[in-house]
């Protein structure tokens, strides 16, 4: 009787041990790792512990292009169009952004053979940019142009439409250029007071500046931080002032390829822009609002 009774108690504690190791062991075919439950269908409802899945993202960008964006000797990016991507980057949990800071040929280069997603710099659009990339809905800054003008016109030229309107003369504008865009508009929209220029070379800054000292010409168009930079060297006689009128919006390149990134990107453009963001951190680098510019 003893030994049925041994018998008996070893095929239980067998099959108990048996059972336990098939419990233990269903986790790796019928359940997942975690011990949450596989619904079949590859879902997960049980654990709460599922994770976006973060997509890297490699972006050029300008690495000589100040105070937009530039490369410090230590290697660090900074910059306007930096910080507001860094910001951008912060409310888009789906994506992490990896830049390389290169020159301008390079950063056209590597979004051309599709190594970066997108080219952060202050490119203009034009046709032949949209037909290649695609273009956000939202600039990522804008530079504000104006007219160094000769200081014997100060109590008659505050604006655009009075230098138009006193007859002056422009310095010659690169066909190519974006100023010759807005230009060429102005004097369609104003043919009765049409700007007086004509296409030329591009000349630096502050030869023009120069030329308009000598009174060559009337007026030079420029950059406001073109203005600022060149105004104590060029001219140290204090004969020329600014007349701001219009800010170029600049733009972020992107792929053909990433309609997705560039929508979501947008989206938090909108929200940077509605709240006040961009404008504080365009005044933080530029020393003015650019965005207030643009109409």
């Amino acid at each position: 009787m003893k030994k049925l009774f041994c018998v008996l108690l070893t095929a239980v504690m067998l099959f108990s041990m048996v059972a336990c190791s098939n419990q233990n062991g269903g986790n790796q075919n019928g359940g997942n790792q975690n011990g949450t439950s596989d619904n079949g269908d590859g879902s997960n409802n049980g654990g709460g512990d599922s994770q976006t899945e973060v997509r890297q993202v490699l972006m050029g960008i300008n690495s000589s292009q100040p105070p937009a964006s530039f490369a410090n000797p230590d290697g660090t990016i900074d910059g306007q169009n930096y910080v507001v991507m860094q910001l951008v980057d912060e409310l888009l949990p789906q994506y992490e952004f990896i830049y390389e800071a290169v020159d301008q040929d390079a950063l056209i280069m590597g979004l051309d053979s599709g190594k970066y997603a997108a080219a952060v710099g202050n490119f203009w659009h034009n046709e032949k940019r949209e037909a290649s990339y695609l273009f956000p809905e939202y600039p990522i800054a804008g530079g504000v142009e104006g007219i160094a003008v000769n200081k014997k016109y100060f109590d008659k030229v505050q604006t655009l439409e009075e230098f138009a309107t006193e007859g002056l003369k422009l310095t010659p504008q690169e066909a190519s250029g974006a100023m010759y865009d807005v230009f060429t508009k102005f004097n369609e929209d104003n043919p009765d007071i049409a700007l007086v220029f004509e296409s030329g070379d591009v000349i630096a800054s502050g030869e023009q500046m120069k030329w308009v000292i000598e009174g060559r010409y009337d007026g030079a168009a420029m950059f406001s931080s073109e203005y600022d930079e060149l105004k104590e060297t060029v001219d140290p006689g204090d004969e020329l002032y600014f007349v701001p009128f219009y800010a170029v919006k600049t733009w972020v390149l992107y792929s053909k390829a990433e309609t997705q990134l560039v929508a979501d990107i947008d989206g938090a453009m909108k929200q940077l822009m509605d709240d006040g963001t961009l404008s504080e951190v365009a005044v933080e680098w530029f020393g003015y609002d650019v965005y207030k510019y643009f109409e």
